[in-house]
């Protein structure tokens, strides 16, 4: 490392410092932000504040990008969230995070226009199937714990009969299109960031 490096760190640091705690709160005023789609359920709603994180991850690489998932639904938890129950947030943070890091994974393996559009599509698939596990496991089993009531009787207000429903009806084509949305907004940005962020 040469000296004009090492001068460089502390700016960086900086900059690094000042900008996280600002794309988290863009991220989080995002999060208000948010629409249904036709045809998914209701609990379903799609916004757009993924996109600060994936930023910040490409300036900073992938623990930024997740830092910034993690302060947004802390912040969403301790001043929007009104039941006080973690499993949206636990579901964003863990949706927002398998994108950020798989988009920024690829660009680092290939710092050019390529990469991140590889990078988009396989995080859209790598959140799709991971989403799809987590509420057939994880998430849907602990709403339906939450609110006191079985698994069957929670997808029956749903109008769904079954798990497979729910993952074919809802929560796949709910994150394809959240990917998609994403990417569509994503790829023109990052290429008026890409001089800034190296080969582009």
């Amino acid at each position: 490392m040469n000296p004009t490096d090492l001068q460089a760190l502390p700016a960086t640091r900086t900059k690094k410092l000042v900008t996280i705690p600002l794309l988290s709160a863009v991220a989080f005023l995002l999060m208000y932000l948010e629409f249904p789609l036709p045809l998914i359920p209701n609990f379903l709603k799609l916004d757009f504040s993924t996109l600060p994180g994936l930023l910040g991850g490409l300036m900073f690489g992938p623990a930024a990008g997740i830092t910034i998932e993690l302060i947004k639904n802390i912040l969403h938890l301790l001043l929007k969230n009104t039941d006080g129950l973690l499993v949206g947030e636990i579901a964003n943070f863990v949706a927002g995070s398998s994108f950020i890091w798989c988009v920024v994974a690829m660009h680092r393996l290939n710092r050019d226009k390529g990469g991140v559009v590889v990078g988009l599509l396989l995080g859209t698939v790598l959140m799709t199937v991971l989403m799809s596990a987590a509420n057939v496991y994880v998430l849907i089993p602990a709403y339906a714990a939450l609110y006191q009531m079985s698994v069957a009787n929670l997808l029956a207000t749903l109008q769904l009969d079954s798990m497979w429903s729910l993952v074919m009806h809802a929560i796949a084509p709910f994150n394809v299109i959240k990917g998609l949305a994403l990417s569509l907004i994503t790829y023109p940005v990052y290429v008026k960031m890409a001089p800034r962020l190296g080969r582009g």
